[in-house]
């Protein structure tokens, strides 16, 4: 690791050169569960043999994409709660993300999302070195869903008329780990893949 601030021979050590920081950026990719599953079984999604939670590549079936959705800064939000089952530890995923409210179109795509389950990548705004941190993949095992109350509008508040959209976990179905990273080969390949899932 370069610039290694930490003393531990192994494990997480502080990097110098590359420190953590906060926020995502304001576009996301949501592909339905369904095509997800038949990629994974296509092998055509593919995870690192040595770090489980690394994906390597995600090429979906023939004529699938996923859904694109450009938004604002500071608008689209993920958390992960660590939740302690009988049967082990879980994680209740959600996002929040913006949509314009005052298009037609627009409003009829978060109709056509009904109760559809999700696979979200999201984009860090801290990728780490060389882009290894830069893509999240939530959703991986069980997808996320609108819950109840899942889309809200307020044309007086200080999102200027936007949908807030929310994606979650059921209770039923958390996921296992916590989130996925999305990464093959370099930054510049990584990029190019994820422009080629969308629609």
């Amino acid at each position: 690791m370069e610039n290694n601030c930490g003393t531990l021979a192994a494990g997480i050590n502080l990097n110098c050169t590359y420190l953590a920081q906060g926020g995502v950026e304001p576009n996301i990719l949501l592909i339905k569960k369904t095509e997800w599953d038949l990629a994974v079984t296509a092998s055509t999604i593919t995870f690192d043999v040595t770090t489980a939670n690394l994906i390597t590549a995600i090429v979906l079936t023939t004529g699938d994409q996923g859904y694109y959705f450009e938004g604002y800064p500071m608008q689209v939000k993920p958390i992960i709660i660590g939740v302690k089952r009988a049967s082990g530890y879980r994680y209740k995923q959600s996002i929040d993300f913006v949509i314009d409210g005052s298009l037609a179109a627009n409003e009829k795509i978060l109709r056509d999302m009904g109760d559809e389950r999700y696979v979200v990548i999201y984009v860090n705004s801290w990728s780490n070195t060389g882009g290894t941190g830069k893509y999240k993949v939530l959703g991986v095992k069980s997808g996320l869903k609108r819950p109840e109350g899942g889309a809200e509008l307020d044309k007086y508040n200080d999102i200027d008329g936007m949908w807030v959209v929310k994606l979650a976990s059921e209770d039923h179905a958390l996921e296992s780990v916590a989130e996925y990273t999305y990464y093959t080969t370099s930054e510049a390949v990584t990029d190019a893949a994820f422009l080629a899932l969308q629609s």
